[in-house]
């Protein structure tokens, strides 16, 4: 960590909630606020059906153009007072000829950049005090400027999660500035600071505070000098309640032909999406979307009941109709399924994804037909061995589409061949396999252990391009080493528990910064380019766009606790895929929300990213919940005047990381226990006849204001099973519980017997045990 690091911030925005910020309240509100918005303007050419005002209105979809027809564009923002600013954002802008940008200051005017417009649209300067700034553009042709930002200098940033923190996880915050044992407190809206700590490393940590009431909270920096963060909630599971939604509105509108599949026709020279893809637009074969909807459904599936997530999207084209009841992630999920088979697709990571679906089947099986799993169960054992055959090639590396064999192909930054990706796919077949009563069965479960045996002793670890440089599906290795081992611990390759022992080692060393934040390498933050290393025009300095690298990474550092036995590194490893999370949220060097329309797709967000891409594959500018960008090199480890977005491009590959991201968090958190009537004491046996209690832990309190419900299984020793209705625990609870009688119950259990309760599906499926003495 550099000892002179830039005393320039990102300028962020926060309503002033207490008495206490009452008294600085013009300091803080122009720290945090963009200061032009409704601020008078005025400018050149005047043109009656194009208002400056449309330049400081605050909405996107209000555009001020420039007229080529003067030689020189300009307009002024009066701020209406004094303010020490150091940055302005072209948000939305798009033009390309020079701008010049002057401050009054002193009598004069102050030119404080000079240039064609950069890509980064943001740009920084020296801290200048003024009360008015004009921007000048040369305009070449008609262009439009959506919206001028203007910023505070900031001499104390404090960045934390700008949607909030779970109550039960970690809560840090990073202070860039700060000096090592500077005083930090949490403050509530009434004023009053209810926890207080201190900074090491620039690092404030709150996990102890776990408040009754949900906030809003800011955090305060004392010290010289003073620093204020923007609000956020801390409530049982803020990180769910803001992303689920978003989460599924990406998967509803992005998908090809907007929900209306009628006149498909994926091929391998043409996903005839309008625009790449397959069953979504610019998704690619590897994409993994089945596994990622199939594990969040699977790791919280009460969640996503029509009861709690209304069916939005429309399903045109698709041979079956599903049941009323059906939760729109199962519709999403049949979706695929029907476009890929009525496409006969044929790519390896496509029908490892048919894959997700067979072995997910009998919990889908009350929404989906049976013959539905018949049609993907036939068609997979059919093609699974299958060579180059018909083999897709699109966006393709070259290589044998035999699932049976041991792939050393290792993937580029592009993402195409995470290792391991065959792992967990031939598993499933497995069982599937001995489900059907097939006689290869064992010939899937030989692949994947000879998959997994190769990856032991071959992946290194310390080489990015095995980890972080598989840039958006680095989790799929993790999962699949760490599904391997969880499923069948007595039968996995030698070794398997060390190997993931290690790659902890390894991420662990690498976020040991100011930001907790999983680097690329011991001296780069970034990856640097998305082509193979051995590609002569690969950029060794560059830095790429990474937004599903790093929403994803809960999945692999989660999978790894689940499996590791060692205390600290699982708690190390659930600090960082909190952290990554906090980065997603604006806890970066940017203090933004990765989403460029992050205030209306996120509840609780303050600050969206700073671009998004015009058109593109997937024409994402109506899609609800895109994550456009990420921080750069050059912002890290923290220096606000480079902060460049570089590249902006949101993609269904980010998002499908981060929804197996929030799937790992819900079954991080997740647990299903037995206790005596009055929830004292947790139980493992009981009594013919006795009353006892079950307590689910899950993330199902996705509505503050709501007491809610949730449904566990109920399973008795001969299998016989009932849904078992839960109630919320308190007031915005983090369980649910509710009594049950073992005799006369939904379930009637006596001695020597045994009766189990379980939440979650398949290898998300969490289980508690009683037994009946």
């Amino acid at each position: 960590m550099p000892s002179t690091l830039p005393n320039i911030p990102v300028c962020l925005r926060m309503i002033t909630l207490t008495a206490v910020l009452l008294l600085h309240r013009d300091a803080v509100h122009a720290q945090l606020v963009n200061l032009a918005k409704g601020k008078a303007v005025s400018g050149y050419p005047v043109i009656a059906d194009n208002p400056f005002q449309q330049l400081v209105d605050g909405n996107d979809a209000t555009v001020w153009y420039t007229s080529p027809a003067a030689p020189v564009n300009h307009f002024e923002v009066n701020l209406g007072k004094p303010y020490a600013i150091d940055r302005v954002l072209l948000r939305g802008f798009r033009g390309k000829d020079k701008v010049r940008i002057r401050v009054s200051t002193g009598g004069a005017w102050k030119e404080v950049f000079n240039n064609l417009q950069p890509d980064k649209a943001l740009i920084a300067f020296e801290p200048v005090t003024t009360d008015q700034i004009r921007v000048e553009y040369s305009a070449k042709q008609a262009t439009g400027f959506p919206e001028f930002e203007v910023y505070a200098y900031d001499p104390q940033p404090v960045f934390v999660n700008q949607i909030g923190y779970n109550l039960k996880a970690p809560k840090r915050f990073t202070a860039p500035l700060a000096a090592e044992g500077t005083a930090f407190s949490v403050v509530d809206s009434e004023g009053k600071k209810p926890f207080s700590g201190t900074i090491k490393g620039h690092i404030g940590d709150f996990t102890a505070f776990q408040p009754t009431t949900p906030g809003p909270y800011t955090i305060m920096v004392d010290g010289e000098k003073k620093g204020t963060s923007f609000p956020f909630d801390i409530a049982p599971y803020v990180i769910e309640l803001a992303s689920y939604g978003p989460a599924l509105a990406f998967m509803i509108d992005d998908r090809c032909w907007y929900g209306n599949s009628d006149g498909y026709s994926p091929t391998d020279k043409s996903a005839d999406c309008p625009s790449l893809g397959v069953a979504w637009r610019d998704s690619h074969q590897f994409s993994f979307e089945l596994p990622a909807l199939i594990a969040l459904y699977s790791a919280n599936p009460e969640a996503f009941s029509t009861e709690r997530m209304p069916v939005e999207g429309i399903y045109t084209g698709v041979r079956e109709r599903l049941p009323e009841n059906t939760p729109e992630i199962v519709r999403l999920i049949y979706w695929a399924v029907d476009v890929y088979l009525r496409g006969q697709v044929n790519h390896t990571l496509l029908k490892e994804q048919l894959a997700y679906f067979v072995y997910a089947y009998p919990d889908l099986s009350p929404y989906i037909p049976q013959k539905v799993y018949a049609e993907a169960r036939d068609y997979l054992f059919k093609i699974w061995g299958n060579e180059n055959k018909d083999r897709w090639h699109w966006y393709d590396l070259e290589h044998s589409a035999n699932l049976f064999q041991t792939y050393t192909l290792i993937g580029t930054g592009k993402g195409q061949f995470p290792p391991g990706h065959s792992i967990v796919p031939n598993l499933m077949l497995y069982e599937v396999a001995k489900r059907e009563g097939r006689k290869d069965a064992d010939a899937y479960f030989k692949a994947a252990f000879q998959q997994t045996d190769w990856l032991i002793k071959n992946l290194d670890w310390q080489d990015p391009t095995s980890t972080k440089g598989q840039r958006m599906n680095e989790y799929v290795t993790m999962d699949a080493l760490a599904y391997f081992l969880k499923k069948y611990p007595q039968k996995a390759p030698k070794g398997l528990s060390e190997k993931i022992q290690a790659w902890a080692n390894v991420i662990i060393s690498r976020s040991d910064n100011l930001w907790d934040y999983r680097k690329y390498a011991d001296n780069k933050w970034v990856i640097a380019d998305i082509k193979a290393t051995s590609d002569p025009t690969y950029n060794p300095t560059g830095s790429f766009n990474e937004p599903g690298n790093i929403a994803g990474f809960p999945a692999p550092a989660l999978a790894a606790a689940s499996v590791l036995t060692d205390a600290k590194t699982r708690k190390r490893l659930r600090e960082l895929a909190t952290a990554q999370m906090d980065n997603v949220y604006g806890r970066n060097p940017t203090g933004r929300h990765f989403c460029y329309d992050a205030l209306t797709d996120f509840k609780g967000a303050d600050l969206g990213w700073f671009k998004e891409l015009e058109g593109g594959a997937a024409l994402l500018q109506t899609v609800r919940g895109v994550l456009d960008g990420s921080p750069k090199e050059g912002v890290y480890p923290y220096d606000p005047y480079s902060g460049d977005p570089g590249h902006t491009e949101g993609w269904v590959t980010f998002n499908t990381a981060w929804i197996a991201g929030l799937a790992y968090l819900a079954a991080d958190v997740t647990n299903v226990e037995f206790y005596d009537a009055t929830f004292t004491t947790r139980l493992q046996e009981a009594k013919p006849g006795q009353k006892v209690g079950v307590r689910l832990t899950a993330p199902l309190n996705l509505d503050p204001q709501k007491a809610e419900r949730a449904a566990v299984m109920l399973t008795d020793g001969k299998g016989k099973q009932s849904r078992f209705t839960l109630d919320e625990q308190g007031a915005n609870g983090v369980a649910f519980q509710q009594v049950i009688d073992l005799v006369g119950g939904p379930i009637s259990v006596g001695k020597n017997e045994v009766l189990r309760v379980s939440y979650g599906l398949g290898a998300f499926k969490k289980e508690a045990v009683l037994k009946i003495k």
